[in-house]
């Protein structure tokens, strides 16, 4: 691991002209796409450590990451940035942002985030544990707040990954399956609070076994064409104003990867199944099982380039679940299936969805980088026999290296689907 020189605080201001000043503000819209509708699984932190490139192994010496690029803009000597380096390994780390974000489903809006991670002082070598806290408030009147953490122990044998979220979201529904119209459109309404804890143990290297508890409870559901006696598909799925799914998880994790938050090499396998039981408060007894494949593969050596492939499978096993609770693209774990679709366009009882990005870097640096993107999904209707239609999505985008010591990119992505689907998505690290 290389070290970085330790500095002390700087408070340099300067004016801003001519061709600098845009450039700046160019640089800061790209950095603000860490908000919109998307969240990366991990966290920031400052780690020095070198980015290996199949083989090549590329000092963080050489790279350059948006401070970098503030500083040179703004000037070596009136350098505005308050910024602290120091030798620390085990922090803690903290960051804190207010920006503007976009996605589809939510419009413009106004994020605010927060982010703490460490490691424990007997193992500065383990896994970085977090907590990433990010609030939204956005121009279709959605309240967002979310809570993703992730605890180790000092031997990294034992994890605690959580999800904490409440949502206050008016949004539409289309029905079920992949051969809804645009014209189904229904407008609906809800409150929604999630609690998902699950305790993971190491059996092998790189290979945890573990189970859980996930609470999905809606409250104040509203679907007003229901409301005003029309006949919608939610209502014929079973329109009610509250729901719950409460269930105990059996969990599956095998994971190589180099760095999750922007995988270099490795593959990762995250199987789940929940049993919901009215027992323990489910509104019916149904089960899930959810499948999440990912495999990461180099293509050059002196040049960073890169195939990823994500496979995706979300299945109903038996039950009922509430209809806000079926699978949906948009709605996995992080809001990031469907990109080129609204976060709902597409819901059944089963879901089978396929990914791969080609990723680069555009200056060698890799301040720049950039992504091209396709993307399949199938979603199954209720009783969910059969799957509709292969709805096809693609894209492409742009990378802004945020921090060069973890190789956390900030993303803004265009993407466009079936039926004229199309718009913007933003990301802090890669989509998966």
């Amino acid at each position: 691991m290389q070290r970085l020189n330790k500095k002390c605080f700087h408070h340099r201001y300067a004016l801003l002209t001519g061709g600098r000043f845009v450039l700046l503000l160019l640089s800061l819209l790209l950095l603000s796409s860490s908000g919109g509708y998307a969240h990366g699984t991990d966290t920031l932190v400052t780690d020095s450590q070198p980015t290996v490139v199949s083989g090549d192994t590329l000092s963080v010496d050489n790279k350059v990451d948006i401070l970098d690029a503030l500083e040179w803009m703004i000037g070596q000597h009136k350098r505005f940035v308050k910024h602290k380096v120091t030798e620390s390994r085990t922090g803690p780390f903290i960051s804190g942002f207010v920006y503007p974000g976009y996605a589809i489903v939510t419009g413009m809006a106004g994020v605010a985030t927060f982010n703490i991670s460490y490691r424990t002082k007997r193992n500065p070598e383990g896994q970085l544990s977090f907590i990433n806290n990010n609030f939204q408030y956005t121009q279709y009147n959605q309240v967002v707040f979310l809570s993703l953490s992730n605890f180790y122990t000092n031997n990294n044998k034992w994890q605690f990954p959580g999800d904490i979220r409440y949502y206050h979201f008016p949004t539409t529904t289309y029905g079920l399956g992949t051969n809804t119209l645009p014209a189904a459109a229904d407008n609906i309404d809800y409150s929604h609070f999630r609690f998902y804890r699950t305790v993971l143990r190491s059996v092998v290297p790189h290979t945890f076994l573990g189970g859980g508890y996930n609470l999905d409870y809606r409250w104040n559901i509203e679907d007003y064409s229901a409301n005003e006696g029309h006949t919608t598909a939610f209502s014929k799925y079973g329109y009610s104003h509250r729901s719950s799914s409460s269930g105990i998880s059996a969990d599956f994790l095998y994971d190589t990867r180099d760095n999750a938050n922007r995988p270099l090499t490795g593959t990762y396998f995250n199987l789940q199944i929940v049993q919901n039981l009215k027992l323990i408060g489910s509104t019916s007894n149904w089960a899930s099982l959810n499948i999440d494949i990912r495999k990461y593969i180099p293509l050059t050596h002196r040049w960073y380039t890169e195939l990823t492939l994500w496979g995706f499978a979300w299945f109903t096993l038996h039950g009922r679940p509430p209809y806000l609770d079926l699978p949906s693209v948009g709605w996995d774990s992080y809001n990031n299936t469907g990109r080129g679709y609204a976060a709902g366009r597409y819901r059944g009882r089963n879901m089978l969805y396929f990914e791969t990005e080609l990723r680069f870097d555009i200056l060698r640096n890799g301040l720049l980088g950039g992504v091209v993107f396709g993307n399949l999904q199938t979603l199954s209707g209720n009783p969910g026999r059969y799957f509709g239609d292969l709805q096809p999505g693609g894209g492409a985008g742009l990378r802004i290296k945020f921090n060069k010591h973890t190789s956390t990119n900030s993303a803004l992505d265009y993407g466009f689907g079936s039926h004229g689907s199309r718009g913007f998505a933003t990301n802090l690290n890669e989509v998966f």
